[in-house]
């Protein structure tokens, strides 16, 4: 990452929400301010974005006529999109990663926020890993790079669930950045290595990855998916039940 790289991303983050206040209200607002500052980020010309490619709708267009298309929740939409996209120019895949939340919570009838505090936990682009494994086939595309910003961002939560008062369940409203912390560049299979947590050996257990990764064991099963369909990993035989996968790099 570069100064100049920090410093375009402050400016998209203050072009997007200048003039855009929270108490604007709740349910008023259209395009996520999470999407909108990184689209304002990747492609600043407002000219190119929202380009219709074949019959789907990609985020922006960028100089050298690349497709960019951003995607914060579910990549599920991704597996009818990237074929298409895929055959008609490269494909600049953004999938942020908040590394370090600020949790804010919300009266729902309001919009008064409450309460706001730092999460404990820090957050990698492994964690992404359930919704990589929906389009893990595609990863090793030539024409695909995905790029994971690290951001510190704030995420408002409406206190409308049940138990410690109404946070179990609660509904995610808003994500917002607060800066740009790195950028992890996947250009080629190789590069996924990354997404391995150090301590872990270079023998394994799914089990192990978990622990060592600090991810959900769904998550662990699909960053294993994806590792293999990456040829990052191969079985290895088996410790009693369990399979064993070892690096393949």
């Amino acid at each position: 990452m570069t100064p100049e790289q920090f410093a375009r991303f402050d400016e998209a983050r203050r072009i997007v929400l200048q003039g855009q206040a929270l108490e604007q209200g709740i349910g008023t607002l259209g395009e996520k301010r999470l999407h909108a500052v990184l689209k304002q980020y990747y492609q600043p010309d407002d000219s190119l974005h929202e380009r219709k490619i074949g019959r789907m709708a990609a985020d922006a267009v960028l100089a050298d006529g690349s497709i960019l298309e951003i995607q914060t929740q579910s990549f599920s939409s991704l597996k009818k999109k990237l074929p298409v996209f895929l055959a008609c120019a490269n494909v600049h895949l953004i999938a942020p990663v908040v590394q370090k939340k600020w949790l804010c919570w919300l009266n729902p009838e309001t919009g008064e926020m409450v309460s706001r505090r730092r999460s404990p936990k820090q957050y990698f682009p492994i964690d992404l890993s359930r919704e990589l494994g929906a389009i893990r086939e595609f990863l090793v595309h030539p024409g695909l790079t995905v790029h994971f910003p690290l951001l510190e961002a704030e995420e408002y939560r409406l206190l409308n669930g049940w138990g410690n008062e109404g946070k179990r369940g609660s509904t995610r409203y808003e994500r917002i950045p607060l800066s740009l912390l790195d950028e992890w560049v996947m250009r080629a299979p190789e590069d996924y290595g990354r997404l391995f947590p150090s301590a872990l050996p270079d023998t394994f257990t799914v089990k192990q990855l978990q622990k060592s990764a600090r991810i959900s064991s769904m998550c662990a099963y699909s960053a294993a998916a994806i590792f293999r369909e990456l040829d990052l990993i191969r079985e290895a035989g088996k410790q009693g039940r369990t399979r064993l996968y070892q690096k393949n790099f």
